[in-house]
Protein backbone atom coordinates (compact mmCIF):
# COMPACT_ATOMS: atom_id res chain seq x y z
CA UNK A 1 0.00 0.00 0.00
CA UNK A 2 2.80 2.37 0.83
CA UNK A 3 4.56 1.66 -2.46
CA UNK A 4 1.29 2.06 -4.33
CA UNK A 5 0.57 5.33 -2.54
CA UNK A 6 4.04 6.67 -3.34
CA UNK A 7 3.65 5.58 -6.97
CA UNK A 8 0.29 7.35 -7.29
CA UNK A 9 1.73 10.47 -5.66
CA UNK A 10 4.60 10.44 -8.16
CA UNK A 11 2.15 10.09 -11.07
CA UNK A 12 0.10 12.99 -9.69
CA UNK A 13 3.19 15.20 -9.39
CA UNK A 14 4.26 14.35 -12.93
CA UNK A 15 0.79 15.15 -14.25
CA UNK A 16 0.70 18.44 -12.38
CA UNK A 17 4.14 19.37 -13.68
CA UNK A 18 3.14 18.47 -17.23
CA UNK A 19 0.04 20.61 -16.82
CA UNK A 20 2.20 23.53 -15.77
CA UNK A 21 4.39 23.05 -18.82
CA UNK A 22 1.42 22.81 -21.15
CA UNK A 23 -0.26 25.76 -19.49
CA UNK A 24 2.77 28.03 -19.75
CA UNK A 25 2.57 31.06 -21.98
CA UNK A 26 3.92 30.68 -25.51
CA UNK A 27 7.20 32.54 -25.96
CA UNK A 28 8.36 34.56 -29.00
CA UNK A 29 11.08 33.38 -31.33
CA UNK A 30 13.67 36.12 -30.94
CA UNK A 31 17.20 37.41 -31.35
CA UNK A 32 19.02 40.18 -29.45
CA UNK A 33 21.41 42.63 -31.13
CA UNK A 34 22.53 45.33 -28.68
CA UNK A 35 19.44 47.32 -27.63
CA UNK A 36 17.49 45.90 -30.56
CA UNK A 37 15.27 42.87 -30.09
CA UNK A 38 14.06 41.12 -33.27
CA UNK A 39 11.23 38.65 -32.82
CA UNK A 40 8.25 36.83 -34.26
CA UNK A 41 5.56 37.24 -31.63
CA UNK A 42 2.74 34.76 -30.92
CA UNK A 43 0.28 37.63 -30.32
CA UNK A 44 0.84 38.99 -33.82
CA UNK A 45 0.45 35.57 -35.44
CA UNK A 46 -2.73 34.95 -33.47
CA UNK A 47 -4.06 38.33 -34.63
CA UNK A 48 -3.06 37.45 -38.20
CA UNK A 49 -5.11 34.25 -38.01
CA UNK A 50 -8.21 36.12 -36.83
CA UNK A 51 -7.85 38.84 -39.47
CA UNK A 52 -7.23 36.34 -42.28
CA UNK A 53 -10.45 34.51 -41.40
CA UNK A 54 -12.39 37.79 -41.43
CA UNK A 55 -13.02 40.22 -44.28
CA UNK A 56 -10.27 42.50 -42.96
CA UNK A 57 -8.64 43.99 -46.09
CA UNK A 58 -5.21 45.04 -44.71
CA UNK A 59 -3.72 41.55 -44.49
CA UNK A 60 -1.61 39.52 -46.93
CA UNK A 61 -3.77 36.64 -48.14
CA UNK A 62 -1.58 35.53 -51.04
CA UNK A 63 1.55 34.13 -49.39
CA UNK A 64 2.09 30.40 -48.77
CA UNK A 65 2.31 31.12 -45.04
CA UNK A 66 -1.06 32.92 -45.04
CA UNK A 67 -2.56 29.96 -46.89
CA UNK A 68 -1.18 27.64 -44.20
CA UNK A 69 -2.91 29.79 -41.59
CA UNK A 70 -6.19 29.68 -43.49
CA UNK A 71 -6.00 25.91 -43.96
CA UNK A 72 -5.36 25.28 -40.28
CA UNK A 73 -7.83 27.79 -38.80
CA UNK A 74 -10.65 27.56 -41.40
CA UNK A 75 -12.93 25.49 -39.10
CA UNK A 76 -12.95 28.37 -36.61
CA UNK A 77 -14.07 31.18 -38.93
CA UNK A 78 -17.33 31.68 -37.05
CA UNK A 79 -15.64 32.39 -33.72
CA UNK A 80 -16.59 35.63 -31.96
CA UNK A 81 -13.15 37.23 -32.47
CA UNK A 82 -13.65 36.96 -36.25
CA UNK A 83 -17.21 38.28 -36.04
CA UNK A 84 -16.12 41.27 -33.94
CA UNK A 85 -13.34 42.09 -36.41
CA UNK A 86 -15.89 42.38 -39.22
CA UNK A 87 -18.57 43.98 -37.09
CA UNK A 88 -18.46 46.34 -34.14
CA UNK A 89 -14.69 46.90 -34.22
CA UNK A 90 -14.62 47.70 -37.94
CA UNK A 91 -17.56 50.10 -37.52
CA UNK A 92 -15.66 52.10 -34.87
CA UNK A 93 -12.40 52.24 -36.83
CA UNK A 94 -10.46 49.58 -34.92
CA UNK A 95 -8.10 49.00 -37.86
CA UNK A 96 -4.46 49.42 -38.94
CA UNK A 97 -2.30 50.02 -35.84
CA UNK A 98 -5.15 49.81 -33.29
CA UNK A 99 -5.55 46.00 -33.04
CA UNK A 100 -1.77 45.57 -33.32
CA UNK A 101 -1.10 47.94 -30.43
CA UNK A 102 -3.86 46.41 -28.32
CA UNK A 103 -2.40 42.92 -28.67
CA UNK A 104 0.88 44.23 -27.26
CA UNK A 105 -1.05 45.36 -24.17
CA UNK A 106 -1.80 41.69 -23.46
CA UNK A 107 0.36 38.88 -22.12
CA UNK A 108 1.27 35.99 -24.40
CA UNK A 109 -1.27 33.28 -25.23
CA UNK A 110 -2.92 31.29 -23.88
CA UNK A 111 -3.20 33.65 -20.88
CA UNK A 112 -3.74 36.90 -22.85
CA UNK A 113 -4.35 38.97 -19.73
CA UNK A 114 -4.31 42.76 -19.79
CA UNK A 115 -0.88 43.94 -18.67
CA UNK A 116 -1.26 47.67 -19.26
CA UNK A 117 -4.07 49.96 -18.15
CA UNK A 118 -5.70 51.86 -20.99
CA UNK A 119 -6.77 55.37 -20.08
CA UNK A 120 -7.24 58.46 -22.25
CA UNK A 121 -6.13 56.35 -25.18
CA UNK A 122 -7.35 56.47 -28.76
CA UNK A 123 -7.87 52.72 -28.53
CA UNK A 124 -10.93 53.36 -26.39
CA UNK A 125 -12.45 55.67 -28.97
CA UNK A 126 -11.52 53.53 -31.96
CA UNK A 127 -12.92 50.34 -30.41
CA UNK A 128 -16.15 51.78 -29.10
CA UNK A 129 -15.11 51.66 -25.45
CA UNK A 130 -13.71 49.49 -22.69
CA UNK A 131 -16.47 46.87 -22.89
CA UNK A 132 -15.70 46.15 -26.54
CA UNK A 133 -11.96 45.90 -25.85
CA UNK A 134 -12.51 43.47 -23.00
CA UNK A 135 -14.91 41.35 -25.02
CA UNK A 136 -12.41 41.30 -27.89
CA UNK A 137 -9.69 40.12 -25.51
CA UNK A 138 -11.90 37.31 -24.20
CA UNK A 139 -12.93 36.28 -27.70
CA UNK A 140 -9.32 36.09 -28.92
CA UNK A 141 -8.38 34.04 -25.87
CA UNK A 142 -11.26 31.70 -26.63
CA UNK A 143 -10.20 31.51 -30.28
CA UNK A 144 -6.65 30.53 -29.26
CA UNK A 145 -7.94 27.82 -26.92
CA UNK A 146 -10.57 26.29 -29.23
CA UNK A 147 -8.32 26.32 -32.30
CA UNK A 148 -5.31 24.99 -30.37
CA UNK A 149 -3.19 27.89 -31.58
CA UNK A 150 -0.19 26.51 -29.70
CA UNK A 151 -0.04 23.45 -31.97
CA UNK A 152 0.09 25.67 -35.05
CA UNK A 153 2.74 27.89 -33.46
CA UNK A 154 4.91 24.91 -32.53
CA UNK A 155 4.63 23.48 -36.05
CA UNK A 156 6.16 26.70 -37.44
CA UNK A 157 9.17 27.03 -35.11
CA UNK A 158 11.75 26.09 -37.73
CA UNK A 159 10.08 28.40 -40.27
CA UNK A 160 10.10 31.34 -37.84
CA UNK A 161 13.76 30.80 -36.98
CA UNK A 162 14.68 30.77 -40.66
CA UNK A 163 12.84 34.08 -41.20
CA UNK A 164 14.82 35.75 -38.42
CA UNK A 165 18.15 34.23 -39.50
CA UNK A 166 17.71 35.47 -43.07
CA UNK A 167 16.59 38.92 -41.95
CA UNK A 168 19.57 39.31 -39.64
CA UNK A 169 22.02 38.00 -42.26
CA UNK A 170 20.98 40.84 -44.58
CA UNK A 171 21.56 43.55 -41.98
CA UNK A 172 24.42 46.01 -42.46
CA UNK A 173 26.56 47.62 -39.80
CA UNK A 174 24.11 50.54 -39.44
CA UNK A 175 22.90 50.66 -35.84
CA UNK A 176 19.24 51.70 -36.18
CA UNK A 177 18.87 52.46 -32.50
CA UNK A 178 22.01 54.56 -32.11
CA UNK A 179 21.36 56.59 -35.25
CA UNK A 180 17.86 57.47 -34.05
CA UNK A 181 18.90 58.26 -30.49
CA UNK A 182 21.76 60.39 -31.75
CA UNK A 183 19.46 62.24 -34.11
CA UNK A 184 16.69 62.99 -31.60
CA UNK A 185 19.21 63.43 -28.76
CA UNK A 186 16.86 61.32 -26.65
CA UNK A 187 16.67 57.67 -25.61
CA UNK A 188 14.12 54.92 -25.10
CA UNK A 189 14.69 51.82 -23.00
CA UNK A 190 13.63 48.96 -25.27
CA UNK A 191 13.45 48.69 -29.06
CA UNK A 192 11.59 45.80 -30.65
CA UNK A 193 11.27 44.79 -34.29
CA UNK A 194 8.35 42.39 -34.59
CA UNK A 195 8.54 40.55 -37.91
CA UNK A 196 5.00 39.95 -39.20
CA UNK A 197 5.00 37.63 -42.24
CA UNK A 198 1.21 37.88 -42.81
CA UNK A 199 0.87 41.67 -42.46
CA UNK A 200 0.67 44.11 -45.38
CA UNK A 201 1.94 47.28 -43.70
CA UNK A 202 4.22 48.43 -40.90
CA UNK A 203 3.16 49.91 -37.56
CA UNK A 204 5.10 51.78 -34.88
CA UNK A 205 4.08 52.66 -31.35
CA UNK A 206 5.25 52.86 -27.76
CA UNK A 207 3.88 51.25 -24.60
CA UNK A 208 4.71 51.49 -20.92
CA UNK A 209 5.06 48.22 -19.03
CA UNK A 210 4.00 47.59 -15.43
CA UNK A 211 7.36 48.91 -14.21
CA UNK A 212 6.94 52.18 -16.10
CA UNK A 213 9.57 51.32 -18.72
CA UNK A 214 8.87 52.41 -22.28
CA UNK A 215 8.91 49.80 -25.02
CA UNK A 216 9.21 50.94 -28.63
CA UNK A 217 7.80 48.64 -31.31
CA UNK A 218 8.13 48.44 -35.07
CA UNK A 219 5.94 45.74 -36.58
CA UNK A 220 7.39 45.07 -40.03
CA UNK A 221 6.08 42.77 -42.79
CA UNK A 222 8.29 40.46 -44.82
CA UNK A 223 8.54 41.78 -48.38
CA UNK A 224 11.21 39.52 -49.87
CA UNK A 225 11.56 35.75 -50.28
CA UNK A 226 14.52 33.43 -50.80
CA UNK A 227 14.48 29.62 -50.90
CA UNK A 228 10.76 29.77 -49.99
CA UNK A 229 11.54 31.72 -46.80
CA UNK A 230 10.11 35.26 -46.46
CA UNK A 231 12.34 37.83 -44.82
CA UNK A 232 12.92 41.58 -44.55
CA UNK A 233 15.37 42.95 -47.08
CA UNK A 234 17.83 45.47 -45.68
CA UNK A 235 16.39 48.40 -47.67
CA UNK A 236 12.94 47.72 -46.27
CA UNK A 237 14.30 47.21 -42.77
CA UNK A 238 16.03 50.60 -42.92
CA UNK A 239 12.83 52.30 -44.05
CA UNK A 240 10.54 50.61 -41.54
CA UNK A 241 12.92 50.71 -38.57
CA UNK A 242 13.74 54.40 -38.95
CA UNK A 243 10.13 55.23 -39.79
CA UNK A 244 8.34 53.21 -37.12
CA UNK A 245 10.90 53.80 -34.37
CA UNK A 246 10.68 57.55 -35.06
CA UNK A 247 6.94 57.62 -34.32
CA UNK A 248 7.36 57.09 -30.54
CA UNK A 249 9.68 60.12 -30.46
CA UNK A 250 7.29 62.27 -32.52
CA UNK A 251 3.70 61.20 -31.77
CA UNK A 252 3.62 62.03 -28.03
CA UNK A 253 4.61 65.61 -28.86
CA UNK A 254 1.54 66.04 -31.06
CA UNK A 255 -0.51 64.99 -28.04
CA UNK A 256 1.38 67.40 -25.79
CA UNK A 257 0.80 70.31 -28.20
CA UNK A 258 -2.63 69.13 -29.34
CA UNK A 259 -4.18 72.61 -29.28
CA UNK A 260 -1.46 74.08 -31.46
CA UNK A 261 -1.68 71.17 -33.87
CA UNK A 262 -5.47 71.59 -34.11
CA UNK A 263 -5.09 75.30 -34.83
CA UNK A 264 -3.26 74.39 -38.05
CA UNK A 265 -6.00 72.16 -39.43
CA UNK A 266 -6.74 74.41 -42.42
CA UNK A 267 -3.60 72.90 -43.94
CA UNK A 268 -5.37 69.54 -44.00
CA UNK A 269 -7.98 70.61 -46.56
CA UNK A 270 -5.79 70.55 -49.72
CA UNK A 271 -4.55 67.01 -48.99
CA UNK A 272 -7.36 65.48 -46.93
CA UNK A 273 -8.67 63.17 -49.64
CA UNK A 274 -5.22 61.89 -50.60
CA UNK A 275 -4.19 61.42 -46.97
CA UNK A 276 -7.40 59.51 -46.21
CA UNK A 277 -6.65 57.09 -49.03
CA UNK A 278 -3.40 56.28 -47.20
CA UNK A 279 -5.28 55.76 -43.89
CA UNK A 280 -4.21 59.14 -42.47
CA UNK A 281 -7.73 60.35 -41.80
CA UNK A 282 -6.96 62.82 -38.99
CA UNK A 283 -4.92 66.01 -39.16
CA UNK A 284 -2.83 65.10 -36.12
CA UNK A 285 -1.84 61.81 -37.76
CA UNK A 286 -0.98 63.71 -40.93
CA UNK A 287 1.30 66.06 -38.95
CA UNK A 288 3.05 63.10 -37.36
CA UNK A 289 3.60 61.49 -40.75
CA UNK A 290 5.01 64.66 -42.27
CA UNK A 291 7.53 65.08 -39.47
CA UNK A 292 8.53 61.41 -39.28
CA UNK A 293 9.04 61.31 -43.05
CA UNK A 294 11.06 64.54 -42.96
CA UNK A 295 13.30 63.00 -40.28
CA UNK A 296 13.74 59.92 -42.45
CA UNK A 297 14.92 62.03 -45.40
CA UNK A 298 17.51 63.66 -43.14
CA UNK A 299 18.66 60.27 -41.79
CA UNK A 300 19.24 59.06 -45.35
CA UNK A 301 21.24 62.19 -46.12
CA UNK A 302 23.35 61.77 -42.98
CA UNK A 303 23.88 58.00 -42.90
CA UNK A 304 23.37 56.78 -46.49
CA UNK A 305 23.81 59.28 -49.33
CA UNK A 306 22.19 62.26 -51.03
CA UNK A 307 20.74 60.20 -53.84
CA UNK A 308 18.82 57.94 -51.44
CA UNK A 309 17.62 61.03 -49.56
CA UNK A 310 16.41 62.70 -52.76
CA UNK A 311 14.72 59.51 -53.94
CA UNK A 312 12.86 59.32 -50.64
CA UNK A 313 11.86 62.99 -50.84
CA UNK A 314 10.47 62.52 -54.34
CA UNK A 315 8.50 59.53 -53.10
CA UNK A 316 6.96 61.54 -50.26
CA UNK A 317 6.06 64.45 -52.55
CA UNK A 318 4.45 62.05 -55.01
CA UNK A 319 2.35 60.76 -52.09
CA UNK A 320 1.12 64.31 -51.36
CA UNK A 321 3.21 65.15 -48.29
CA UNK A 322 3.34 68.67 -49.63
CA UNK A 323 4.66 70.36 -46.45
CA UNK A 324 7.69 68.13 -46.06
CA UNK A 325 10.36 70.34 -47.70
CA UNK A 326 10.12 73.33 -45.30
CA UNK A 327 10.08 70.85 -42.40
CA UNK A 328 13.28 69.27 -43.73
CA UNK A 329 14.94 72.69 -43.89
CA UNK A 330 13.89 73.40 -40.30
CA UNK A 331 15.28 70.07 -39.18
CA UNK A 332 18.68 71.25 -40.39
CA UNK A 333 18.37 74.09 -37.86
CA UNK A 334 17.55 71.53 -35.18
CA UNK A 335 20.62 69.47 -36.05
CA UNK A 336 22.82 72.55 -35.70
CA UNK A 337 21.31 73.57 -32.35
CA UNK A 338 21.45 69.97 -31.12
CA UNK A 339 25.19 69.80 -31.86
CA UNK A 340 25.98 73.27 -30.52
CA UNK A 341 23.57 73.57 -27.59
CA UNK A 342 22.67 69.94 -26.88
CA UNK A 343 18.94 70.59 -27.22
CA UNK A 344 16.59 67.65 -27.67
CA UNK A 345 14.03 67.08 -30.40
CA UNK A 346 11.25 67.51 -27.84
CA UNK A 347 12.56 70.97 -26.98
CA UNK A 348 12.76 71.94 -30.64
CA UNK A 349 9.39 70.51 -31.69
CA UNK A 350 7.41 73.79 -31.33
CA UNK A 351 9.68 75.26 -34.02
CA UNK A 352 8.37 72.65 -36.47
CA UNK A 353 4.82 73.66 -35.63
CA UNK A 354 5.79 77.26 -36.29
CA UNK A 355 6.86 76.23 -39.81
CA UNK A 356 3.36 74.88 -40.40
CA UNK A 357 1.84 77.98 -38.88
CA UNK A 358 3.80 80.17 -41.31
CA UNK A 359 2.53 78.06 -44.20
CA UNK A 360 -1.03 78.43 -42.99
CA UNK A 361 -0.72 82.22 -42.72
CA UNK A 362 0.50 82.35 -46.32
Amino acid sequence: MKKSSKFMSLILILCLNQGLVNGANIQPVERKIGKLNIAIDPRMELLSAVQLLSNYPMINRGSPYSKDILNYFAPFSSQEAVVMTDGVLWEHGFVFDAPVKYMMYLSQPPELERQITISNDSLLQRSGGEDNLEQYRKSIKQFAEISDFETFWNSKQSFYNQILDMTISDMTEIDFVKTLEDYFNETKENYNVIVTPAFMGGYGFETLDADGKNNVYACIPTESIKDSIPYILMNHLIFYAWHEFAHPFVNPLADKYADRVSSLEKLFEPIKDEMSKQAYMLWQICVNEHIVRAVNVRLRELYLDSQKANTRLEYELNHHFIYIEPLIEKLKDFEKQRDEKNITFSEFYPELLQVLNNLQEK
